[in-house]
């Protein structure tokens, strides 16, 4: 079920927008793009600063599911990032190769890291896409089947002579 129509909040000190629509559609944007908000915040001067995007995003469910999608998108935009440096050729140079070679796992890890934060639930961030985690329920059974009673005493401080 999509959330329709995004509802923008006002200061309540100024009475003004703290977000209009076109600026948060920009964001977004920008966010799927694969640029962080902060950067995307800090060096655009007709936007606001992260801190009204986040408090904007945490006040209304219909900002945080479109805020929730770009990030799923940022992460698929990360995943093939990764494909990119990991087929990427190496310096011919032998010493040079083993230092890129680390320095790529490196960015690999945290950019597989930061995929994995972005996108829990998968690139459509329902329960469904999730992988299955192997956890389940074990049921150990004696006897047929039969429910064996609970026989174990509990073990009293004085038993153990203190």
């Amino acid at each position: 079920m999509r959330p329709t129509g995004l509802i923008f909040l006002k200061d309540e000190m100024s009475k003004k927008p703290r977000l209009n629509k076109v600026q948060f559609e920009e964001i977004l944007q920008r966010l799927a793009d694969g640029e962080s908000l902060t950067k995307i915040c800090n060096h655009t001067d007709h936007l606001p600063s992260y801190r009204t995007v986040l408090r904007f995003v945490q006040d209304s469910d219909d900002a945080y599911y479109e805020y929730r999608k770009a990030r799923a998108l940022q992460a698929e935009l990360l995943r093939d990032q990764i494909v990119d440096l990991v087929t990427a050729p190496l310096p011919n140079d032998p010493k040079m190769a083993q230092a890129e070679v680390g320095r790529r796992r490196l960015e690999a890890d945290y950019k597989d890291k930061l995929v994995r934060q972005l996108q829990p639930l998968g690139l459509r961030d329902r329960r469904e896409d999730a992988h299955d985690s192997g956890a389940g329920e074990i049921v150990i059974r004696w006897g047929g089947g039969n429910a064996l009673p609970q026989t174990v005493p509990m073990i009293e401080a004085d038993d153990l002579g203190e």
